[in-house]
């Protein structure tokens, strides 16, 4: 019986512990405040949707960028994308068409209204795997070194002092 009455003990005990142990860190989860922002980023709109505000290729850095005023009313723009291209040509009528991924690469959301797109104000996401808005995009600052999509950018060599030494 006592045997019985001690592992029924240590039992409760390993059970109070563990439920203790996960409360404070949901608790505690909760207050304290994270950059991963509390919203999602908008669906991109469709093409040729009465929102969007302008549309251009840059040849520069081979992306398609699309702006857009989510709000549809007048006003700034709001939101912009950026997709990679496959290949860009000129169409017989003169204008440039470009062939790009299914979906965007890059997403900025003006959130303090300005008008102004900055990485720097958490304004700019990435999305590495190209997927669509599915709670997968990362903040992104381009600005940042360590903060590399891929990983922290290698440092540049330092040159080495051998073979400079003069013997005597």
């Amino acid at each position: 019986m006592r045997r019985l009455l001690r592992s029924a003990c240590w039992v409760f005990l390993a059970w109070a512990a563990l439920v203790m142990t996960d409360y404070p860190a949901k608790a505690s989860a909760d207050a304290i405040p994270s950059k991963v922002p509390v919203f999602s980023l908008p669906q991109e709109p469709d093409e040729f949707d009465r929102r969007e505000v302008e549309a251009y290729y840059d040849w520069r850095n081979n992306l398609f960028f699309r702006v857009f005023n989510i709000s549809g009313v007048e006003g700034k723009a709001n939101f912009m994308t950026a997709r990679r291209t496959y290949k860009v040509s000129v169409n017989q009528y003169g204008y440039e068409v470009a062939v790009t991924f299914a979906n965007p690469l890059f997403y900025w959301l003006d959130r303090n209204g300005n008008g102004e797109f900055e990485p720097g104000q958490d304004e700019m996401w990435i999305d590495i795997e190209e997927d669509g808005v599915n709670g997968n995009e990362k903040l992104y600052d381009p600005m940042v070194r360590d903060d590399s999509p891929r990983g922290p950018v290698p440092a540049p060599p330092v040159p080495s002092l051998r073979g400079t030494e003069r013997s005597m």
